[in-house]
């Protein structure tokens, strides 16, 4: 049976040196390991190994200083020597040659390319030849002399591409790792992105993504809605809390889909109210007719609902809808949990519109009524009385005008409509 090979190495760092120690004995060598050059040399004195692996930075002798002394004893001449270090400027593999050494691999220790060049270097023995000449090299303003046979010069260039290789890899590696960051990183700004949409207006986004931050704005003309369910919690004791909370849900989503059709903005739910705007971040001239028209279609949405749920025999609520147009300032509060917000009389006003109003009707103020009575029918309700507010005009929207509509029922607007609300836009575009 083949006795071990043996060998020595040199590794000062405890924690290297114990996985170097660990991978040799996992392939059967037998071995001795010294802190620094001095102690490698002792070593040398009563075990004379097959190979030496060399640590570069040590205290008290380095390896390139050991590696010298190796090569010039005529004992231990011939004894092939593997640089180990984490320096990888060509400058130091120039010393190492320089130094006599016949292989080199960068730390840390990686199990396939250490073996690589002790198998190469076990099986293809270096003949020192005492004859051959020494070469100067010229590197970076330094002048290196090297004498090394061609096998040694083989060995090393093995060495040098092994390295480059395991480099190589490494770097693939570290690349592949940094897309796959950025590929999460880029959807996780992506997700964070859309819920801030999903939260605030669009143009707003973009204002906080730019600047940081966002100004309050005021804005002349806004049509303000309110909804309100009419015997809540009466009607919610009726049923489970999954059922209370999946009405909820089902009214309000279509209420968000309505709302973005009209061109509105949702501001916020507040239990079971509703609110939303018109006019606003991005000012235009249809939003009073835009906003009565969303207020028709949600009553509608929730008088269809009423019906279904009345013949099936579940409970069901009755929705009251408030507008009113006037000015107000608007602007993102909060800095963890942003939100869109707006503030000023009409909000308060549009509030009473909601309140003072009947379940499934549309309740304007006469401030909206003017801007909108040239669109639909309305009902004048007379001066109503507002709580903080003394009495003000009302009117419950009936629907479209019949000459401006398609059905005759006041829902669908006919080209003529569509007309009228086209000079809105003009007059917006000319203003």
């Amino acid at each position: 049976m083949e006795s071990a090979k043996k060998i020595l190495f040199l590794e000062d760092n405890p924690i290297q040196g114990l996985v170097l120690k660990r991978l040799l004995e996992a392939n059967h060598f037998e071995i001795r390991w010294a802190k620094h050059g001095k102690e490698g040399l002792l070593v040398l004195e009563s075990f004379i190994p097959d190979l030496i692996i060399s640590d570069v930075e040590m205290p008290e002798m380095d390896g390139f200083e050991f590696c010298k002394h190796v090569k010039k004893n005529p004992n231990w001449s011939s004894i092939p020597v593997v640089i180990c270090t984490s320096l990888s400027e060509p400058e130091d593999i120039i010393h190492g040659i320089e130094a006599g050494a016949d292989g080199y691999v960068t730390k840390p220790y990686e199990e396939t390319y250490i073996m690589y060049r002790i198998e190469s270097l076990l099986n293809n023995k270096i003949e020192i030849k005492e004859d051959v000449s020494p070469i100067s090299i010229n590197y970076a303003g330094q002048e290196f002399t090297i004498r090394a046979d061609r096998m040694q010069i083989l060995q090393l260039l093995l060495s040098i591409y092994e390295n480059t290789v395991k480099q190589n890899k490494e770097l693939m590696a570290a690349q592949i790792d940094i897309r796959q960051k950025a590929q999460a990183i880029e959807k996780s700004l992506e997700e964070s992105d859309r819920l801030l949409r999903n939260i605030l207006p669009i143009k707003i986004v973009e204002r906080l993504k730019e600047k940081g931050f966002a100004e309050p704005e005021f804005f002349s003309s806004v049509s303000v809605l309110f909804t309100d369910f009419k015997g809540f919690t009466d009607v919610a004791e009726l049923m489970t809390p999954s059922e209370l909370v999946e009405q909820l849900d089902l009214s309000f989503a279509q209420f968000d889909s309505i709302t973005e059709m009209y061109n509105l903005e949702k501001l916020k739910t507040i239990g079971d109210s509703y609110m939303a705007a018109g006019g606003l971040p991005e000012p235009n001239n249809t939003h009073p007719v835009d906003i009565v028209r969303a207020g028709l279609e949600i009553k509608d949405f929730m008088e269809t609902i009423k019906t279904i749920r009345m013949d099936q025999g579940f409970p069901y609520w009755e929705l009251r809808i408030g507008i009113h147009t006037g000015p107000v300032v608007a602007g993102v509060i909060g800095n963890k949990k942003f939100a869109y917000d707006m503030w000023g009389d009409t909000v308060n006003t549009a509030s009473r519109m909601e309140s003072s109003g009947e379940v499934g009707k549309v309740n304007i103020s006469r401030t909206t009524y003017e801007l909108v009575k040239d669109f639909f029918n309305c009902e004048y309700r007379g001066k109503i009385s507002a709580k903080n507010k003394g009495t003000i005009d009302m009117f419950f929207v009936e629907g479209i005008k019949p000459e401006l509509s398609k059905d005759g029922e006041g829902k669908i607007p006919n080209e003529k409509f569509m007309e009228l609300y086209a000079g809105l836009k003009k007059n917006e575009r000319n203003g």
